[in-house]
């Protein structure tokens, strides 16, 4: 099995110095905030962006692009705490559903397992769910509500760099998927989402069951559930590829919310964990052309989603145009002007009126819910 823990550095922690480095990067804000908003604000790809939304994704830009791995985990904390504190302030109930080797179900809101939305959070394998995140899935879960459709939200806290490495996080999914199945939630009611890493770990539950790793992985085999399968997986800007070395990456490096040299160094930092051999499953981007055959077994529907700014936008479009050459219910948006999973950077700072990609989302959720099985 893959080492556990192979830095000797625990998660979150910083040095004195590192200490300072967060204390400048905050101080030093507000001056990246206006020269970003001067250079940015009539910038054609913010055309259809609100100063609010323009300021929230430099701030992020900024921050993202400064801080290093260590010091966003010590300011970010864990998925349990992020959990916790924002539906605290949300006045929301949580329940916890623990599922073994660190990993756990946090509910958000009323535990449901008529009809389930998992979702799998983003942040590289390094970063802990964040807040836009979960107001986010707050957002399509009251839609849906709206639709007299109630879901029921799991999130999945799963493990991070230093702490755990591949694959660890994939047989955590494992176990959430196997507890939510047990727990009675019938495949057809039960949709996976997920932005970035998060989708990329949807990805590597999939290619499991297509492809089992080795038993001394210590990667139990996913059986699938027999028809019907699952019903859907939404997969949000999926970090297809960790090389950052695609022409998108260089078209929109300073554009999108994450710079092509931070997602070169956080690609470096996990793929050092994983060899060759197993490379498919973190790349689908660059998975052999027969990879995913024989997914159309496993789920009835796949939407991918990218955005025309954003430095994945073309790994995403070669996973996603292979996708749909194994499941003729796959499908792939291309949000123009969008940025990495520009759907969720709506609710950093609450804006009123959500992106032209949103109400999609909701409406292929909402249709997963209630369609008949096929």
């Amino acid at each position: 099995m893959f080492s556990q823990a192979k830095a000797k550095a625990k998660y979150g922690e910083v040095r004195w110095t590192e200490s300072l480095g967060i204390v400048a990067t905050l101080i030093t804000l507000p001056v990246a905030l206006l020269w970003s908003l001067a250079t940015t604000a009539y910038a054609a790809h913010n055309k259809a962006r609100s100063l609010k939304r323009i300021a929230g994704d430099s701030a992020q830009r900024h921050v993202l692009g400064t801080l290093n791995v260590a010091q966003m985990q010590h300011v970010a904390g864990t998925t349990l705490s992020s959990c916790e504190k924002w539906a605290a302030r949300n006045r929301l109930p949580t329940e916890i559903d623990e599922l073994g080797r660190d990993a756990r179900l946090l509910w958000i809101g009323p535990k449901r397992l008529g009809r389930v939305l998992l979702f799998v959070h983003g942040g590289a394998f390094l970063l802990p769910a964040a807040d836009f995140a979960l107001s986010f899935c707050r957002y399509l879960q009251l839609q849906l509500e709206k639709q007299d459709i109630d879901v029921g939200l799991a999130v999945l806290n799963y493990s991070l760099v230093p702490s755990a490495v591949f694959p660890t996080p994939l047989d955590q999914a494992r176990l959430a998927l196997e507890f939510l199945l047990a727990a009675g939630v019938a495949p057809q009611n039960l949709q996976l989402a997920g932005d970035s890493a998060g989708a990329n770990l949807i990805l590597q539950l999939l290619s499991h069951a297509l492809h089992p790793l080795p038993p001394a992985l210590g990667v139990p085999e996913f059986a699938p559930p027999a028809p019907p399968r699952l019903r859907g997986a939404l997969l949000i800007s999926p970090w297809a590829s960790l090389t950052a070395d695609s022409a998108s990456h260089a078209a929109n490096d300073g554009r999108d919310l994450l710079r092509r040299a931070t997602l070169a160094e956080w690609g470096r930092v996990v793929r050092a964990d994983v060899p060759a051999e197993h490379r498919a499953f973190i790349e689908a981007a660059r998975a052999p052309e027969a990879w995913f055959a024989g997914v159309e077994r496993l789920v009835e529907r796949v939407l991918v989603t990218a955005g025309g700014a954003e430095c994945l936008r073309d790994d995403i479009v070669v996973f996603g145009e292979a996708l749909k050459r194994h499941h003729a219910r796959a499908e792939l948006v291309v949000q123009p002007d969008g940025l990495h999973e520009d759907p969720m950077l709506d609710f950093v700072l609450n804006e009123k009126k959500v992106g032209s990609l949103t109400p999609l989302l909701v409406e292929w959720l909402a249709a997963g819910f209630t369609a008949e099985t096929m």
